[in-house]
């Protein structure tokens, strides 16, 4: 056999072995998801929770997740959807709404990176879209959480997985998402995002907190 063969053959036992080792090892976060902490009322805001159709559920395979819908000062709505997964090794990974949205009859407009302010003075880079069902347009804001911090990309999240079972951390991830109505008589998309800054200006930190990776 020639040793080209050889080292080969080598490679691919030893890669397969290691493969196996990061199927079957993975540690354990040091704590669930705690959305009970996340409150219901904040300053002027009045949230209540709600819940998709169970099959929404069965698909997305999340082991924690919150829906709630908050009416702001001026009556403006926001619906705050956040699901936590212990693992994405074993068929749980994190569906992106890229994917989802277009399955359930919405069409996104735009797409584009957004550096959103946080309350600390520092900027997270998430995903801003906007996007339309029968005539409705909404702004939709979300970014991935692990435990290598705030991601925006899929790509990203796809890397900070493989870097987490290199390391034997725990491999558990979170989607933050945030959609509000973009209402003309309310300032257009810049009253939206406005309004979305000043939310997350109220309740970033409580959801940063509720969520495993928080220092």
């Amino acid at each position: 056999m020639s040793r080209p063969i050889i080292i080969t053959a080598i490679v691919l036992v030893i890669g397969g072995a290691f493969g196996n080792i990061l199927r079957f090892i993975e540690q354990t976060p040091d704590r669930p998801a705690e959305f009970s902490t996340i409150p219901y009322e904040q300053q002027q805001y009045v949230g209540e929770e709600h819940r998709f159709a169970e099959h929404s559920y069965e698909i997305l395979q999340a082991d924690t997740t919150t829906l709630r819908r908050y009416v702001g000062p001026n009556d403006e709505t926001y619906w705050l959807f956040i699901a936590y997964f212990n693992s994405q090794k074993y068929g749980s990974q994190i569906h992106s709404p890229k994917h989802c949205l277009p399955g359930g009859g919405w069409q996104i407009l735009h797409h584009d990176p957004y550096q959103l302010q946080l309350p600390d003075g520092r900027t997270r880079e998430i995903n801003r879209l906007i996007i339309a069902d029968r005539g409705r347009q909404q702004l939709m804001l979300y970014w991935f959480e692990t435990r290598g911090g705030a991601i925006r990309s899929e790509y990203g999240l796809k890397w900070d997985l493989v870097m987490n079972s290199l390391f034997f951390r725990p491999t558990d991830a979170a989607i933050v998402r945030l959609t509000l109505p973009i209402d003309e008589d309310r300032g257009g998309l810049a009253g939206a995002m406005e309004r979305a800054r000043s939310y997350f200006a109220t309740f970033l930190p409580d959801i940063e907190q509720a969520l495993p990776f928080a220092s």
